[in-house]
């Protein structure tokens, strides 16, 4: 019986020990008002984390607390006093398991309002701070963010909370990460790789330790290249089949997923432009005593080219069916070689040496032919070097054709001086075609 007694004061006195004192801080400010229903009312609002509940006692008896809610991870007891000329003061003890009771002594006024947060002082039993804020960490590298958005939440109620604008900092990060997951997962969903790459690099970045995030990154990044094969692979199977329509746009992904076939991309998309613009062109030419005339040649848009031209009149045609010789022909034949050049889209100047050769018919130069006998009909050629230059406009009507206009002035330098008034010294030449 006598051991039974000295080991139940023994665990008495260790649990009166081991009680440690409930600190308080006062969060009253003085344009609080309390708005009750009774102008002779005051309430007193006591905080504290949902881990230390309270109890309250008036004159050894509980005192209900009239209202209870909860905000974030504290717990908030209202207690309403009859504060009555008179009736203001009051004596209120807070019993908390594991803590010493805490006595308030207050002398209330009508419509007053208190506020006081109540919390455990002694850092070495629990650090409420560090160790939020070390669970906050672990759940954070872990790819946990809701979880460690709430850790560090929890943190800045703790009272011994420091740092908060680095906690805040952590909690905004937090935010983007779980933005960023969510546009990387519906970017995933619709197979637009770029963007779900783009976004999970952002989360690794800031998290490298996030598993899932890396492993989600080297997937997609495979189904990536798989991609990006597959429209490069098709994309040239178009190309050489020269359906350029449905080549470009499977080009233009390749380039725009940043794949690593995007440099021979925009080569081939750089191919299938210039095809576009339509640099072959064919044109009728018209001008004095040349009524015929075609020329042909390339007009490009980034380099140099050439082209070719002949001109000539019916009468040549004439020559072939005229046995006895008819001096009121003059047949021509003109030919003329160059290059073209761009000055200005859509205007092209081109230049190049010719030559020209113009017939007559003249009576025979026979000494031995009597003046009274009849002399044949000789064909005679005219030669003539003739430089040329011009312009070209060209207008692309669809992608696979458009007309142009062309305009050249040619200088005539006869070999023999006295056939240049015959050969003449200048032509002007009109011409109209297309460009393709």
């Amino acid at each position: 019986m006598r051991t039974i007694v000295i080991f139940t004061l023994l665990l008495v006195t260790v649990n009166v020990f081991a009680q440690r004192p409930l600190e308080y801080e006062d969060r009253s400010k003085e344009e609080d008002v309390f708005g009750g229903r009774n102008d002779n009312e005051a309430c007193i609002t006591f905080s504290a984390k949902q881990t230390i509940p309270l109890l309250f006692y008036m004159d050894n008896k509980l005192k209900q607390p009239a209202h209870i809610d909860t905000i974030g991870t504290n717990v908030n007891y209202h207690l309403v006093f009859d504060a009555s000329p008179g009736r203001g003061n009051r004596t209120i003890t807070i019993y908390a398991d594991g803590f010493s009771p805490r006595i308030f002594q207050k002398s209330l006024s009508p419509k007053q309002q208190l506020t006081y947060y109540l919390f455990d002082p002694d850092p070495t039993v629990v650090d409420c701070y560090n160790q939020l804020t070390r669970e906050g960490l672990n759940l954070f590298k872990s790819g946990i963010y809701e979880e460690a958005k709430r850790k560090y939440e929890e943190s800045k109620e703790c009272s011994n909370a420091k740092n908060i604008e680095e906690i805040d900092k952590r909690i905004e990060l937090i935010n983007s990460i779980v933005m960023w997951r969510n546009l990387a997962d519906a970017a995933y969903a619709q197979s637009d790789y770029p963007t779900a790459i783009e976004n999970l690099v952002k989360i690794y970045q800031v998290n490298p330790e996030d598993k899932y995030v890396s492993n989600q990154l080297t997937e997609i990044q495979i189904k990536q290249r798989e991609n990006c094969a597959a429209n490069f692979r098709m994309a040239e199977t178009y190309f050489m089949e020269k359906d350029f329509k449905n080549a470009q746009p499977l080009y233009q992904k390749v380039i725009d997923r940043s794949c690593n076939e995007s440099a021979t991309a925009i080569e081939r998309l750089h191919g299938i432009m210039v095809s576009k613009q339509l640099p072959r062109v064919l044109t009728y030419e018209m001008s004095q005593n040349t009524p015929i005339g075609l020329s042909a040649g390339n007009y490009k848009e980034h380099k140099s080219s050439g082209y070719f031209t002949i001109r000539f009149n019916p009468d040549l045609f004439e020559l072939l069916r005229d046995t006895e010789g008819d001096e009121d022909l003059k047949p021509e034949l003109n030919v003329s070689f160059g290059w073209t050049i761009k000055i200005v889209k859509p205007v092209w100047v081109f230049f190049g040496p010719g030559y020209t050769g113009v017939g007559q018919y003249s009576e025979e130069d026979n000494k031995a032919i009597k003046d009274d006998e009849e002399r044949k009909m000789v064909l005679n050629i005219n030669h003539a070097i003739s430089p040329e230059v011009g312009l070209l406009g060209r207008y692309v009507i669809t992608d696979k054709i458009g007309v142009a206009l062309r305009y050249t002035f040619q200088y005539r330098f006869a070999l023999e001086k006295e056939t240049q008034d015959y050969i003449g010294k200048t032509r002007h030449v009109f011409g109209i075609g297309i460009c393709f």
